[in-house]
Parts: structure tokens; sequence; C-alpha cells
């Protein structure tokens, strides 16, 4: 009796993820083929972007909150109270398909960058145009690009793992958060993206769901600049190694005590 209430339960888990992720395909073709580019058509570019992300941002609340009720997932979130305090180059790990929706939850406003593959999709690729996101190009075109927006005032959000984690933990981080520090002297705000039980890690279907909620804790770092890190006088490649290692370090410990 108690396998087959398991079963039971884990197909309308399944059935549950399916729905939410159904909701989730149709909002985005919505968004992106009527709402954000209808809405605020007369506005100047980086008005509209700004908007545009603001709701994003209510979509993504509403979006979660919706899970919420389903039983799919849960969030709590520690140490997130500055994260808006802008210009701030936000960098976090990606262990999960979800993970930048639980983040930009939390920002009206945030640049994100996005890998190619998001650009060439229907849905995606209206909505990361129509709110201005920064297609990760790599090399220094790719560095000025986000060094712009936060000299704008704009935070940007980046993932130097490039993609979500592996199964052993995190990838090798990518240096283009270093060099946009170094370039900007902006505040760097580190997030540790974490959930419990794993799921929705890369290469894995969306219907392998295990059998219970999934709590996702969102917990804010220490902020700090590349001065913090490196001293003057430091070659522009050696800080960029230096800054990244520290940052790995921080995700690295983080995830040990997350573990412990």
């Amino acid at each position: 009796m108690r396998r087959l209430l398991s079963f039971g339960q884990g197909l309308l888990r399944v059935a549950g993820a399916g729905f939410l992720f159904a909701v989730f395909g149709i909002g985005s073709v919505v968004l992106a083929h009527g709402v954000l580019k209808v809405v605020d058509r007369g506005c100047p570019r980086p008005e509209r972007e700004l908007r545009a992300q603001a709701r994003l941002q209510r979509w993504f609340i509403a979006y979660i909150e919706l899970g919420r009720k389903l039983g799919i997932f849960g969030l709590t979130t520690s140490g997130m109270e500055s994260l808006g305090d802008g210009p701030t180059l936000i960098v976090a790990n990606h262990p999960t398909l979800l993970d930048v929706v639980f983040l930009l939850s939390l920002l009206p406003q945030g640049d994100c960058v996005v890998k190619k593959e998001a650009w060439e999709n229907r849905a995606l690729g209206g909505i990361v145009s129509a709110v201005g996101y920064i297609p990760n190009r790599g090399g220094s075109e790719f560095v000025e690009a986000c060094s712009a927006r936060l000299s704008a005032g704009r935070s940007v959000l980046i993932f130097p793992e490039g993609t979500r984690s592996s199964e052993e933990g995190l990838r090798q981080f990518n240096r283009g958060a270093a060099h946009i520090a170094l370039r900007t002297g902006c505040r760097v705000f580190p997030v540790l993206i974490s959930c419990d039980p794993p799921a929705l890690k890369k290469g894995q279907p969306w219907y392998a769901m295990p059998n219970s909620r999934l709590r996702y804790s969102l917990r804010g770092g220490k902020p700090f600049t590349a001065a913090d890190v490196v001293g003057s006088g430091v070659a522009t490649s050696m800080a960029a190694r230096k800054i990244t290692e520290y940052l790995r370090d921080q995700f690295e410990l983080g995830l040990e005590d997350e573990t412990a």
C-alpha cells in the first residue's frame, strides 16, 4: 500500500511539473511575441528594456508562486538584502535549469548574460532580445558590453561556468567576470544557489523528478571589488586569474557548507 501511495505521489509530481513547464513555455511565447513587443514600443530603448525586465520579474514571481502551490518547489533566501544595490556584477553558480528564474525574481533590474542557444530559441529569443540581455560571445566585445551596462548604473548577472554545473560539481570558471570587475571597479556580489534534492541538472530530463519538494536556496556572499582581491601593479592577465580563483574558492567553500 505504501509503495502504491508513493507511486501515485510520484505521478502527481511529474504531472505537476509537466503543467508547470507547459505554463512557462506558453507564458514565454506570450511575453516574447505579445506583451514585450507591444507595450512601451514608443519608449527609448534603455527605458523600454528596464520596463520589460520589471515585467519579467513579476512573471517569474507569479511562476514561482504557482510552483509552490503545486508543491513542486520552495525557496529560501539569506544574505540577499543588498542584492539590488546597483550597479552590481552578480556572479552565481548554475546547478539547475531554473536558477535564473529564482534569481531574477529578486531583481527588478538585471542584465543577464545569456548563452547563444537562448537567442536561437523561438520563445526565449524574443524575451532575451526584448529585455536587453547580453549574448555571451566571449572576448573583449563581451567584456565591453557588460562594462557599459554597469557604467550606465545597471546590474549584470553572469554564470561563470557558462552552463549548468556537472554531476561532479562546479565547472571551470571563465574569466569574463574577473575582466569586467577589473575594467569597471564595480561591486561584485556572489550568490550561491543550491537545490535539494538535486534535480533539473545538466542532461537530466525535466520529468525525472524526486519524490519530494525541491528546496531551492539562494545565499548571498560578501560583496567585494577587484581591488579587494588584487593589489595595484598586477598584470591584467594575472589579476583576472587571481579574481577567478578567489570567486571559485568562495563557491567551493559555500558548497562544502551546504553539504556538511
